[in-house]
């Protein structure tokens, strides 16, 4: 049943950081109720008692698993009258859902987590969440976010999903980014570093015949995403929904070779420069203890055309 319901419970605790530490201060949180509408075991309130954050609180579930976690479908009855929430919602994707055979609500987003995520933004000024690290690249609720910290350390015991604890609170002009307690800077700022090109060019993907190729997903043993010639890449392996491998097809005036080694230094130094945020973070650790990373097509473009254009 917990696999149905999305519900994967917390083992490590989040909030020992700096990041969440500024937060707390700004929304009271040792001297506010805080309501956890997804409880579960009530692990994270447990967490925050534990550091003197946690004076008073309410915690509901639809399946209860703690003498002081009471049972609610908040979803479909979320809890009213709270200044502050901090949750590990449910996790269940549209397409993971289909696969399984589990039911999926009828909501306008393709995870179960975006819809509970909504409804704690909509009942509370300040939000805490556990959710996957990847909603990063899903740009919502921005307006309302204020830091971002993906989390390195293995959260779950029955998953290996990249998480990352998202702080919201009224209204906010600029998100502070961490990756654990480390400070990366601002959104903004990083922002300033993704590739721009004035020209729209002509560039291909999942292309059997094309002339560059890309591995656009790390090992599981250090950054390795690169292009590389398109020859070194069978036909046989692109299909049209290929997102880990490809072939690409830029325009032939260019030499392949000549230019593989440009690109590979323009994504690298952008990996380095940004901290690889704007990179869709993969299932697994790699050994170095960074989540892997996947290069999604569009940005891929962009770094092709940035590259092209300055030759």
């Amino acid at each position: 049943m917990k696999r149905e319901l999305g519900q994967y419970f917390t083992t490590y605790n989040p909030f020992q950081n700096s990041g969440f530490l500024n937060w707390s201060k700004e929304c009271d949180l040792s001297k506010t109720t805080i309501l956890e509408p997804f409880a579960g075991s009530n692990n994270l309130i447990n967490m925050l008692q534990d550091m003197g954050l946690c004076s008073d609180f309410k915690s509901f579930d639809i399946e209860p698993k703690n003498k002081f976690v009471k049972r609610r479908d908040t979803l479909k009855n979320f809890p009213k009258g709270f200044k502050v929430c901090i949750t590990n919602p449910p996790y269940l994707a549209q397409n993971s859902a289909k696969r399984r055979n589990l039911e999926f609500p009828n909501i306008i987003y393709d995870d179960l987590y975006k819809y509970s995520l909504e409804k704690c933004l909509e009942n509370c000024d300040y939000v805490g969440a556990i959710i996957p690290a990847s909603f990063f690249n899903a740009n919502i609720f921005r307006e309302r976010l204020s830091h971002y910290i993906l989390l390195n350390s293995k959260m779950f015991n029955d998953t290996e999903h990249p998480v990352c604890l998202a702080l919201f609170k009224k209204s906010s002009e600029d998100v502070d980014l961490y990756n654990d307690n480390k400070y990366l800077g601002k959104l903004s700022d990083l922002k300033k570093k993704l590739p721009k090109s004035n020209i729209n060019m002509d560039i291909r993907f999942n292309v059997p015949n094309g002339n560059l190729g890309l591995i656009a997903i790390d090992n599981t043993i250090e950054p390795s995403i690169k292009f590389v010639n398109g020859e070194e890449i069978s036909p046989e392996r692109i299909r049209v929904s290929s997102r880990s491998i490809t072939r690409i097809m830029i325009p032939t005036k260019y030499k392949i070779n000549s230019i593989i080694e440009k690109l590979n230094y323009n994504l690298n130094i952008f990996r380095k420069e940004t901290y690889d945020l704007f990179l869709t973070p993969f299932k697994g650790l790699r050994k170095d203890n960074y989540y892997r990373r996947r290069l999604d097509y569009k940005l891929a473009k962009k770094l092709i055309e940035k590259t092209l254009y300055g030759l």
